[in-house]
Formats: structure tokens, sequence, C-alpha cells
């Protein structure tokens, strides 16, 4: 896709950008006293439309996000790229359907529209290894893996599927010019410090924690799990430039045994290479920006909805969600 193209497609994100969240509405929706005060404001935005057609938030917000990458495959000329975004999507419906199989379901679960892989094949290739290569190499090692497993948890399900989640992301996103390329590496590497440093409270091993590890980040998962032996963690993190307060985040929460903080400046990190990579106008960076940037939006919506429906208070939400 040549960069007058790209110089087009950025002009129409820019206009699609306009149907994000104002800080001012983040404000009103932290400091909403519930749940349903969160479906009123958000009743009055751009999600209005949404929540009026679908059964819940849950469903406007996964349509959302449907739609931001419908928008993309509109717009972008680039085969790959798109292909890499919609991937993604398919990663999505394997975690909902593989989960639901794995703990003896029959696959009949609510789904987003298939992206690259026909949400029916998703299904099919679970009790039929015959037909495996009609899925990508890593969506069938994945699904082996997960078979492989003995009445697995739906925490170790999860594990396999994140992996390859970060996989998908780091073949397709990675690949592209700074600073999207460099979003996959960075979550990686914040993924992986948090599961180090929740883990230290769960007496796991060396061994047992790089194998929950992923690899991609920038260190590897065996000097993650050392630091976390010596208990030099966010040291070591704090060694990569550009990550410093993350660091100190991920110190304070060692100290308190809350990573709240962490996971906010984790994010907060993710927006600002995010918003960065808008401005870029003749290169794929704003079209990526946008879907990735609607992602975490809904991302920090179900959080705050789900806050507020169990009646945690504002001050304690805004120290998990970047906003307002």
């Amino acid at each position: 896709m040549s960069g007058s193209s790209y110089a087009y497609a950025s002009g129409r994100v820019s206009g699609l950008e306009e149907s994000l969240l104002t800080e001012r509405v983040w404000s009103q929706l932290l400091a909403a006293e519930d749940r349903d005060e969160v479906l009123r404001i958000l009743g009055d935005s751009w999600y209005g439309t949404l929540l009026q057609a679908e059964n819940g938030l849950d469903g406007a917000l996964r349509n959302a996000v449907c739609r931001a990458e419908e928008e993309l495959a509109e717009l972008s000329n680039d085969e790959v790229f798109t292909r890499g975004i919609l991937l993604r999507r398919d990663v999505r419906n394997a975690r909902y359907i593989w989960k639901n199989l794995a703990a003896g379901g029959d696959g009949d679960v609510e789904v987003e529209p298939a992206g690259m892989i026909a949400v029916e094949d998703i299904k099919k290739v679970w009790s039929d290894s015959n037909i495996a290569d009609i899925l990508p190499v890593q969506f069938r090692d994945s699904l082996e893996e997960i078979q492989a497993l003995h009445s697995p948890s739906a925490a170790k399900l999860d594990s396999v599927l994140d992996r390859l989640a970060a996989m998908v992301e780091a073949d397709n996103l990675g690949k592209l010019e700074e600073p999207v390329g460099s979003l996959p590496a960075v979550k990686i590497e914040l993924r992986n410090f948090l599961t180090a440093a929740r883990s230290r409270g769960e007496e796991l091993t060396p061994a047992a924690v790089e194998e929950i590890m992923l690899d991609g980040g920038y260190h590897t998962p065996s000097d993650i799990a050392e630091a976390a032996r010596v208990n030099r963690l966010a040291a070591l993190l704090g060694e990569i430039a550009g990550f410093e307060e993350a660091a100190a985040a991920l110190d304070q929460g060692l100290e308190s045994g809350s990573f709240l903080a962490f996971q906010r400046e984790s994010d907060r990190m993710t927006m600002d290479i995010l918003e960065r990579a808008s401005g870029k106008m003749f290169s794929p960076g704003p079209l990526a920006a946008y879907v990735l940037r609607r992602e975490l939006e809904a991302s920090h919506l179900k959080i705050i909805a789900a806050g507020k429906a169990a009646g945690i208070g504002s001050r304690r939400i805004s120290a998990r969600v970047p906003r307002g």
C-alpha cells in the first residue's frame, strides 16, 4: 500500500477516532455511582446505538471492536496487514469455542464474525484431527497442546491461548514500522514481569514460572524467573529505557501485594505508543492504532462497569484505569 494511499486512509481514520470517548466522558464514567449510571453515560455517547441494538454491554463492546476491524479491512489495501488484524479476531473465537469444548460443552457459544478462519472450521477441528491442516500452523499447534492436557484448568487453557494471541500479534503487528512494531514486545515484557511478580506468593519454582511466560519480550523468561528468585524483578525491568515508571510501579506492587498501579502503567505505555502511531500519516500506524485503541477502550469500559457493579469505589478503579 503506497504512502499516498495510507495518507487517504489515515484521513478517514481521523474521522473515526472522533467516536472514541473523550477525557470528560471518562471522568464521568469513573465518578458514576453505579453500573446503571455507567450505562446511562454511554447511552449518550457513540456507544448508545450499539447498546440499543445489543443485549447488554458485553455485546455492544464486542460489536464496537468488530466494527473497528471491519473499517480497517475496508480502508487497507495491504492484504498482509489486514490478515494480521483479522487473525486476532480468530484467536478470540478460538478462545470462546475451545474453552467451552474443553469444559465438555458443544462449542455453541456466542462468537464474533469470522476473521480469516471460518467459525465452523474452528469448531470442526476439535473432533477431527484429519482436517487440522485448514488452520494456520500456530492455531493447529495450540489446539494440539490443549487437547494433550489432562482435565485442564481455565487458567491453563488461558495460558495456551494467551501464547497463541501473543504469537499472532508479534508475527503481524511486530513487522510494522515503529512505534506500532514495538507494541507486541512491550506487551509481552510487561505481562511476563506481572506473571513473575504474582507467582512470588504461589511458591512456584523458577522452572514453573518460566513455563507460564511468553517468548518475545526484551528479557528471556529464564532471566525474569531468575530475577524473581533473587528479588530483582523491578531492578531488571528498570534497566530498559522507557520502562522506568513501570519498574517503580512494579516495585510498589511487590511491596504492597497489589499490582493495580503496574497494570495501569502498562496500559498507559500502550496508550502512549498508540498515540504516537496515530500521527504517522504515511504508514499503517493510524489504522492499527485506531483498532487497538478501540480494543483498549472496550477493555477499560468492562473494568469500570464490573467495578461499579461490585461496589468498588472510584479511587480504586482509577488506580487501575489510566483514564479521566
